[in-house]
């Protein structure tokens, strides 16, 4: 009876395995889209409209020509509800920005795909709300790349030496000059990588096609973005063989100054969202054109950031 239990779950395996691979090459995933845009974002955000604020004149600021954001965000009370309706007042004449609140607690996957269905553009690239844009690049220049061949990212740089996630050192991977012809920017082989320089399925600023992830993410059951991170790491074995490209400077770096979810135990520092709450109720902000250049050594990094009155 054993061996026939281990038998069936190997089967089980196998068939979970051929779905996947069905599924990923599907010709729903492979269907082409048109924009006028070379990329779409969409952003998650929980309880941090002072962070989310900084992302966003951060993004505007940064990145041309501007592209279509959307803005996924929930709120666990009141209080932050005002603030986030502050920051969407704050970009109302940006016609380029879109806020979507979250239906109910539960309803993240059932709003997200709305979402997804929505968007125009071939490519599209994920970013939480603790991610500031520090280096300026052209979003036509980032999305040139055949995501059948590469993963762009904008994250990743040889400035990244260390993983704040693993709480330790990561050796750059070998490079591969000569495969595009661009001396500013790196390639390498996502298999061949460590730490973060393995990891090409992230929602932290990795480009995709909106047809391929669209496809994906509505397969697979989740209730968060960590959850949602976590679960798209089935189809991490398609990626691995695809290559690398990024900047040689990372274009943005995420703040882990707090954590708004408990589905994990992720590192994270201790500047509570409610603190960050009041500095917004005093009429603050983070002061992210001073983080501009800023020369992080992890995607994850706890920079300590200035504040400055909110004009």
């Amino acid at each position: 009876m054993l061996r026939f239990d281990r038998t069936l779950r190997r089967v089980k395996n196998i068939r979970k395995r051929d779905a996947s691979a069905e599924l990923y090459d599907s010709p729903v995933r492979r269907a082409s889209k048109h924009s006028e845009f070379p990329a779409e974002c969409i952003v998650f955000s929980k309880d941090r409209a002072f962070q989310l604020h900084a992302l966003l004149s951060s993004c505007t600021e940064m990145v041309t020509p501007g592209i279509p954001i959307h803005v996924l965000y929930h709120t666990s009370a009141h209080t932050h509800r005002q603030a986030y309706d502050e920051v969407i007042k704050i970009f109302l004449d940006n016609s380029n920005i879109s806020f979507t609140k979250q239906h109910s607690d539960t309803s993240f996957r059932h709003d997200l795909m709305l979402l997804l269905r929505s968007v125009e553009s071939e490519n599209i690239f994920f970013l939480v709300d603790d991610v500031v844009f520090i280096e300026e690049f052209d979003i036509k220049d980032f999305s040139q790349f055949n995501t059948d061949t590469f993963v762009p990212t904008l994250r990743m740089g040889l400035n990244l030496t260390d993983c704040y996630t693993l709480r330790e050192k990561q050796p750059l991977p070998v490079f591969t000059p000569g495969i595009i012809k661009d001396k500013d920017k790196i390639t390498w082989h996502w298999h061949r990588g460590s730490c973060d320089w393995a990891y090409p399925v992230s929602l932290d600023g990795h480009l995709f096609s909106t047809r391929e992830i669209t496809t994906m993410i509505q397969s697979i059951d989740f209730s968060a973005p960590n959850t949602l991170e976590d679960r798209l790491q089935k189809f991490r074995r398609f990626f691995l063989s695809r290559m690398g490209v990024g900047y040689k400077k990372s274009k943005i770096v995420n703040i882990p100054c707090n954590k708004v979810q408990t589905e994990n135990k992720n590192l994270c520092g201790d500047i509570h969202q409610d603190y960050l709450l009041e500095q917004w109720n005093r009429g603050l902000q983070m002061d992210y054109r001073s983080l501009y250049g800023f020369y992080n050594v992890s995607a994850h990094q706890e920079i300590p950031f200035k504040y400055k009155k909110r004009s």
